[in-house]
């Protein structure tokens, strides 16, 4: 299950990271496997133009989102000892799936968290702003058609709220 913001936009997902930096899709979803082929790797046996990263090869892991946006290096560490979760290290056994710990995944998915919701704010003020523009285009007609029927900037001005020389100096032509 990926992190999703709802806005079409902002899909997130931990994924792992090769020895060449290359990273992988949802670490959660089977073997993790990447774009292209650097003979470093195995094919994988359905996507001819990806390679399988074995568990025991992965170096790390960053969060990742649909938008290109990706987050910081979680470096994989070979002992507990050395795992910190403020200096981004995780310990997972190279024998076993290389999936990180839960808190680590939390961590990462606040991290794609704190990417997707000022984003995604933006966006809404975009799309806000592109209905605005809409509005103000039809509310401009709507003048220049009162206007050509002969309305006076008095009536213009107390339908759209606003005193009839705001009106005019806002819409003469």
């Amino acid at each position: 299950m990926n992190w999703d913001m709802q806005d079409g936009i902002h899909e997130g997902w931990p994924g792992a990271v090769a020895p060449d930096g290359r990273i992988t899709g949802d670490i959660r979803t089977g073997s993790p496997s990447v774009q292209g082929i650097s003979g470093s790797f195995p094919r994988h046996p359905v996507h001819a133009d990806q390679e399988i990263i074995s568990d025991d090869r992965v170096v790390g892991w960053r969060s990742l989102c649909a938008c290109g946006w990706f987050g910081p290096f979680w470096k994989r560490v070979p002992t507990s000892s050395e795992a910190s979760l403020s200096k981004r290290r995780a310990f997972v056994p190279l024998l076993g799936v290389a999936v990180p710990s839960v808190i680590v995944e939390d961590t990462m998915r606040l991290e794609w968290t704190a990417h997707a919701i000022p984003a995604s704010a933006i966006s809404e003020l975009q799309a806000a702003f592109r209905v605005l523009k809409i509005a103000e285009a039809r509310v401009s007609r709507g003048v220049q058609s009162a206007r050509s029927a002969g309305v006076s900037w008095a009536r213009i001005g107390h339908a759209l709220e606003v005193s009839r020389q705001s009106a005019h100096e806002r819409w003469k032509s």
